[in-house]
């Protein structure tokens, strides 16, 4: 059927809610892209304040004063919502209510609105059990896209940092992995570039690293360009990132790359960063940076499938609700 649509493509209109959250945005439109490639897409874009605890209980009671069907004009011709993160639910609940038309999340609602949404695509971490309204898949989805132009002489590392909630950010440690991988493959030009998260000491130990070693060039996020990320992706064919930085991960493994995870100090051994490097690691999508210390990297060779969560969404998108004729 999809093969078909993709020959065919019947129009979708679909209205995208966005709530100025770059990595949501990210999951939404990695969706859309995906929908555009097996139907007629005709996107249109509407965006959400982020509103504190009165603002959401506001809007809760505005949705249950909402009756449905009155409105729908104004939605009128939309065949699909969609959005991500927790500021879009009730307003695309909302226009689902009036406009009678399925709702879709890439992400876990809260409880008592989950039964509400027609389809939440959830990432394997959250723990929630596929089934019904909710498709697990293994990470979010993105934009990134595989590129087979990668160069391998040319390597990318990616530092995340402090996150009280999650870990214990260790400088000195990092950066000391940093310096082995360079050390041991020094046969690869290594970028390595740092996250808003990014203590500033863990900056200036990268600086002076890179100062004292041919193969490694420190970039500071502050430097960096929108799209400077997915150009270093499709160039490079190894990527090591610090644990705590899952969305960079997937993005990573989207875009084709052989990606390697650098440890941190979990504060808690089941939060979702950790469920979701103990996955990939036990299913060999990636390798952790003892087991290359070790020389069990053998992943790195045989791993050349990157992977399609945006594309498996849009698929169960057309294959629930098929585009009309």
């Amino acid at each position: 059927m999809l093969h078909s649509m993709t020959e065919n493509k019947q129009p979708m209109r679909v209205l995208a809610f966005f709530d100025g959250r770059p990595g949501h945005e990210k999951q939404t439109r990695g969706i859309l892209y995906e929908l555009g490639r097996l139907v007629d897409l005709t996107v249109i874009e509407t965006r959400v304040e982020r509103k504190g605890l009165q603002g959401n209980i506001a809007d809760l009671a505005g949705l249950l004063a909402v009756r449905a069907g009155k409105g729908a004009k104004e939605y009128e011709g939309i065949d699909l919502l969609i959005g991500t993160g927790s500021s879009t639910h009730v307003p695309m609940l909302r226009a689902k209510k009036m406009a009678g038309v399925p709702a879709v999340t890439c992400m876990t609602p809260a409880s008592y609105l989950q039964p509400c949404f027609d389809l939440c695509f959830v990432p394997l971490h959250d723990g929630v059990k596929d089934g019904g309204n909710i498709v697990t898949t293994i990470g979010p989805p993105n934009c990134a896209r595989p590129s087979g132009d990668k160069d391998p002489s040319r390597g990318l590392i990616l530092i995340g940092g402090v996150d009280k909630k999650s870990h214990h950010w260790q400088s000195a440690a990092t950066v000391g992995h940093v310096r082995q991988i360079a050390r041991r493959r020094q046969d690869i030009h290594w970028t390595v570039a740092s996250s808003p998260r990014t203590p500033l000491d863990t900056a200036e130990m990268l600086t002076a690293a890179a100062r004292e070693s041919a193969n490694i060039e420190f970039i500071s996020y502050e430097a960096t360009s929108p799209g400077w990320i997915e150009q270093q992706y499709a160039r490079s064919l190894h990527v090591w990132v610090t644990a705590d930085s899952m969305s960079m991960v997937y993005e990573a493994l989207t875009a084709g790359c052989k990606v390697g995870l650098l440890p941190v100090d979990w504060l808690s051994s089941a939060n979702k960063f950790n469920r979701s490097a103990d996955y990939l690691t036990a299913h060999g999508i990636v390798v952790d940076y003892s087991a290359w210390l070790s020389g069990r990297d053998a992943v790195w060779s045989e791993n050349d499938e990157p992977l399609h969560e945006a594309r498996h969404c849009a698929e169960e998108i057309v294959k629930r609700w098929p585009p009309k004729n």
